[in-house]
């Protein structure tokens, strides 16, 4: 299982280290965005203007039109890059849960098959308890990489210049930026701590196991091999 684990982390990691990549790579996504919203104001005002005056054509509604398309080129590329940076991080995100989710699935179902296999051979109550305790040292760290993951998304909606927070999103890119690489070392962290105690938990299983099997060859039982 550790190994199996080890593996499902790594690509998490990965997944979550090429997004931070990607979101370095698209550039000033907000200062694109404001330039392109501050160029499509000045549009509708000098339209606006226009029908006040009553006139069709003027110099300034060309100029206007003319540094809206010049912002909305400007605009795309990072906006490309952005979309894909959402999506990976929305992947990423999801599969950095799901492994956190499955040490605590893991050690909710062992600790529990510990306990009934002890109970039923009467193997000495130390091995179970053991296995309790790595569950209960585990869980913290597995919570932990999920609240980092939502810490993270959490202050990327708030950076995004698309969304409703669109007025205040600069504030928080650099929040964002160094949650994102806090947040990695948090969750890398907490997959090495799981990683260490599933490969614990395995050793207590095995130990569990091998009573299981003397107490039934003494007592004449057949055995799996």
């Amino acid at each position: 299982m550790a190994r199996i684990f080890l593996v499902l982390a790594v690509i998490a990691v990965a997944f979550l280290a090429a997004n931070f990549l990607v979101g370095l790579l698209a550039g000033d996504f907000n200062a694109a965005a404001r330039a392109r919203r501050e160029a499509q104001a000045e549009l509708q005002a000098v339209q606006r203007q226009m029908r006040l005056a009553r006139i069709s054509t003027a110099p300034e509604l060309a100029a206007a039109k003319e540094k809206l398309a010049a912002a909305d080129a400007a605009f795309q590329k990072p906006r490309s890059w952005m979309t894909i940076h959402m999506l990976l991080g929305s992947a990423a995100a999801l599969l950095a849960v799901l492994v956190n989710s499955i040490t605590i699935t893991y050690f909710v179902g062992t600790s529990r098959w510990c306990k009934e296999v002890c109970e039923t051979y009467g193997i000495r109550g130390e091995l179970a308890e053991r296995s309790t305790r790595l569950k209960r040292s585990t869980f913290p760290w597995a919570l932990a990489g999920i609240l980092a993951i939502i810490v993270v998304v959490g202050l990327g909606a708030a950076a995004d210049p698309s969304g409703a927070n669109f007025q205040r999103s600069s504030a928080f890119v650099m929040p964002h930026y160094v949650g994102a690489m806090l947040g990695l070392v948090v969750v890398m962290v907490a997959f090495g701590v799981q990683i260490s105690r599933i490969a614990e938990n395995y050793a207590v299983i095995q130990q569990i196991l091998a009573e299981v099997g003397r107490i039934r060859a003494e007592k004449g039982l057949p055995t799996e091999e």
